[in-house]
């Protein structure tokens, strides 16, 4: 019986042993490892390409260059991350090291919803409502938002926006372009010619369900020659012709 306790007593040490010792090889291994490629991914949720390469490759060699080594524990790559997200049309990035020799740089691009003409230059506004100055390279089929002077305002336009694409007249991509002003919004739908006056705010929904059901019980050929339409009116909805 003594003699197994003491045959237990030295597997045990000698397994601890060599658990310890395991361990040590490994945080020494993990310690020193370092990557010798860089992975850079973009990931474009609406099909926008609004990030490009030549503005973030420029940006990751910078960083890299700045390195004393690729050890990979030793290189600060949240700084990275910070730097990429303070480009404007990133929404989010991630740098990490994938164990496998590589450093991966996944970025995620903002989207657009709308373009915004404002003072005789090009913007874009955000899903957010963010207004960023549109890229040249980057061309977009968006609806176009008028009428606006300032962030704020632009703001307010998008969301007059959504509740557009969330009403059973329009789709995402069933609008031209939205001219926004103080007391209403002029409405231009994709196909036709005609323009469309509702009231805004909380108003606005409803308009735009007297539309939809006006559209619906309208020949397509009537409404072809329909110059205007006017939903600002309780219960009605005036059109003319041309």
């Amino acid at each position: 019986m003594k003699k197994k306790r003491l045959l237990y007593t030295a597997l045990s040490i000698i397994f601890g042993t060599g658990l310890i010792f395991s361990a040590v090889l490994s945080m020494q291994h993990w310690k020193n490892a370092a990557f010798s490629t860089v992975e850079v991914k973009f990931y474009y949720p609406d099909n926008q390409a609004l990030v490009v390469s030549s503005e973030v490759e420029p940006l990751i060699t910078s960083f890299l260059a700045a390195q004393p080594d690729s050890i990979a524990l030793r290189t600060p790559t949240f700084l990275l991350e910070t730097s990429l997200e303070a480009l404007p049309y990133v929404a989010d990035a991630q740098v990490y090291w994938n164990l496998n020799e590589s450093l991966v740089v996944t970025v995620v691009s903002k989207q657009a919803k709308a373009k915004v003409f404002m003072n005789d230059q090009q913007f874009l506004l955000t899903q957010t409502h963010e207004l960023l100055p549109a890229p040249r390279q980057t061309p977009l089929d968006l609806p176009i938002i008028t009428g606006v002077n300032d962030s704020t305002t632009a703001a307010r336009a998008g969301t007059l926006l959504d509740v557009v694409f969330a009403s059973p007249a329009f789709t995402s991509d069933g609008l031209a372009q939205m001219e926004v002003n103080a007391s209403n919004v002029v409405l231009i739908p994709q196909g036709y010619t005609h323009r469309i006056t509702a009231n805004t705010e909380n108003e606005l929904a409803g308009d735009l369900r007297k539309l939809s059901a006006y559209y619906a019980a309208t020949p397509t050929q009537d409404l072809e020659e329909i110059r205007s339409i006017d939903l600002r009116y309780k219960n009605q909805v005036v059109s003319t012709t041309r």
